[in-house]
């Protein structure tokens, strides 16, 4: 059997990311992950043999990711407004490469649900029948998602397509 400190090094860096998705603070980010890490402990007894399991744990990562979401709405008491872009231009490559991120995280994040799952996942290089299989979707509307998120995304950067 895998052990539990083998799988959080081999899938950490995909948690943090879907959770970064979801949440934009840092420090509410690491109590998600902690949240997904204890979660998949304690699934880990029935895991046995889980042929997919990084699609078991991207579930598991979209499923709380969700819930973290629905209840930090449900205590919002004003609403949220949007971060502007800074408009200075960058300083160099690395610089320029990082608003571009930053950008598309933006971007992903103002996706509605449906389409914000898809697009994290496939941003974590997942093929469609992964996704499929980590959203329990079926391929093809995996793949419907998938286009409808990369057009927003597209439209959200001004760029016509």
């Amino acid at each position: 059997m895998v052990e539990f400190v083998d799988i959080v090094k081999v899938h950490a860096a995909m948690v943090r990311r879907i959770a970064t998705v979801y949440e934009r603070y840092p420090d509410r980010v690491d109590d998600l992950v902690q949240d997904v890490w204890f979660a998949v402990w304690q699934a880990l007894p029935r895991l046995h043999g889980q042929p997919m399991l990084k699609s078991y744990i991207a579930r598991i990562t979209q499923n709380i990711s969700v819930t973290h979401v629905r209840r930090a709405l449900g205590r919002q008491t004003r609403p949220l407004t949007d971060m502007q872009p800074d408009p200075a231009p960058p300083l160099d490559e690395a610089a320029a490469h990082a608003a571009r991120l930053a950008c598309l995280v933006e971007a992903v994040r103002s996706l509605p649900e449906n389409l914000k799952a898809v697009a994290s996942l496939y941003l974590e290089d997942m093929s469609i029948k992964e996704i499929a299989l980590a959203l329990g979707i079926s391929e093809s509307n995996a793949s419907v998602r998938l286009h409808r998120a990369k057009s927003a995304i597209r439209l959200s950067f001004g760029e016509l397509s």
